[in-house]
């Protein structure tokens, strides 16, 4: 078992490393189980949650031993390099990789606990949405690309509405706050990414299509561009997104 602890967090190393075993035994409070795994538990007086990954099957194991880092120790390195550009994600504690016959098998993060409701359920799903919220969201999407971040899964469920501001939020705007979630497959640039890549990088926001393109038609406001041809070049995205999705 390989086993990377955060320099804040090694006082609670030993403890730490005995999670995968504790879960096993089904200790904790599951509190997400379908592909991947996330249980609760309480160290050294914190809540923290650990997701395990779902196992790799035989190619996988040798792409993520010899070739790619495991989705776990992106999931660690890249919530620091969120929280390094400014932007809000749950603080990374440790990662895990148990190997079998030299061989990668099964990841684990392990972050602190944070409070807040998906975006989701607040736009997607409500009929007459605030437009307040919305602006705020493609507020959000500004920040991480003016930071040169690429959200690899940038959905509106993996948006957290925290319950209060923080030290995060830029002076000037709304006092609404985000925690980005499952950052494992982002990409980060020195600057502002092309305006090709940012519009791909929303294709995943979501399928509502009137949503999606208030969405983007707040953000080119934001950015200084045309609202018009932008939600166009973006529904003609979303569309080549759903094709190869559903079809291939």
């Amino acid at each position: 078992m390989k086993i990377v602890v955060d320099q804040r967090f090694q006082h609670l190393a030993a403890e730490i490393g005995r999670l995968p075993q504790m879960m096993e035994e089904g200790q904790g409070q599951t509190v997400y189980n379908s592909r991947n795994r996330v249980v609760r538990f309480i160290m050294g007086g914190q809540p923290m949650m650990v997701k395990r990954f779902k196992r790799v099957n035989l190619v996988q194991q040798v792409v993520y031993t010899f070739f790619r880092k495991t989705k776990a120790e992106r999931a660690f390195r890249f919530a620091s390099e969120f929280l390094q550009r400014g932007i809000d994600t749950p603080q990374p504690v440790a990662y895990m990789e148990q190997r079998h016959h030299g061989l990668f098998t099964t990841g684990y993060f392990v972050s602190l606990e944070v409070l807040g409701t998906e975006t989701s359920l607040l736009l997607r799903e409500v009929h007459d949405y605030p437009p307040d919220l919305a602006e705020a969201v493609a507020r959000q999407v500004v920040r991480m690309h003016s930071r040169g971040v690429l959200h690899g899964d940038l959905n509106l469920s993996n948006f957290l509405l925290a319950p209060t501001p923080s030290p995060f939020t830029d002076e000037g705007t709304d006092d609404r706050h985000f925690i980005m979630i499952d950052t494992n497959r982002s990409h980060f640039t020195a600057g502002m990414p092309a305006p090709a890549e940012c519009l791909q990088n929303m294709v995943r926001l979501t399928h509502r299509r009137d949503l999606y393109e208030d969405l983007v038609r707040r953000y080119a406001r934001l950015r200084g561009w045309n609202p018009d041809e932008t939600a166009s070049q973006a529904l003609q995205l979303l569309e080549r997104f759903e094709n190869r999705r559903f079809h291939l």
